[in-house]
C-alpha cells in the first residue's frame, strides 16, 4: 500500500474506479486541471510515493529527480515504447520507480 497516491492532472476515471484507488493508499489526491509548469508538477507531487498522469503533461528527469519519495509513477495513457514515453522511463528506473503504462489499446482496429 503507498502512503499517498497523487494524479497530477485529470485522469479520466471513472467515479468507482477513483474509490477503488483508496484501497492502494492511506491518501489519494486527485487534481482535476492540468499543470502549468514542472514547478507546479512537483509541487501537487509533493511527498507523494505515487504518481498518475495522463498523455498531457510530460515528466521528465528534473521533475522526479525533485520528488525523493516516488516509487511508482502509473500512465494512464498508452505505452507504445520507452522511448515514444511522456515519463523519462530510463532516468525513473535507475530511481528504483515502477513506471507503468497502458499496452495494446486501440490495437486492434474498427471495421
Amino acid at each position: 500500500m503507498f502512503e499517498k497516491l497523487v494524479a497530477i492532472e485529470p485522469v479520466s476515471l471513472i467515479p468507482s474506479a477513483e474509490e477503488e484507488l483508496h484501497r492502494y493508499a492511506k491518501e489519494v489526491v486527485l487534481f482535476r486541471d492540468v499543470p502549468g509548469s514542472d514547478a507546479e508538477m512537483v509541487r501537487r507531487i509533493g511527498d507523494a510515493d505515487a504518481v498518475l498522469l495522463s498523455y498531457t503533461s510530460r515528466m521528465g528527469k528534473e521533475v522526479i529527480a525533485q520528488c525523493p519519495n516516488i516509487r511508482y509513477i502509473g500512465m494512464c495513457c498508452s505505452l507504445y515504447s520507452e522511448e515514444s514515453a511522456n515519463v523519462d522511463i530510463a532516468y525513473a528506473r535507475t530511481r528504483g520507480i515502477q513506471v507503468l503504462g497502458i499496452r495494446d489499446y486501440g490495437d486492434r482496429g474498427v471495421v
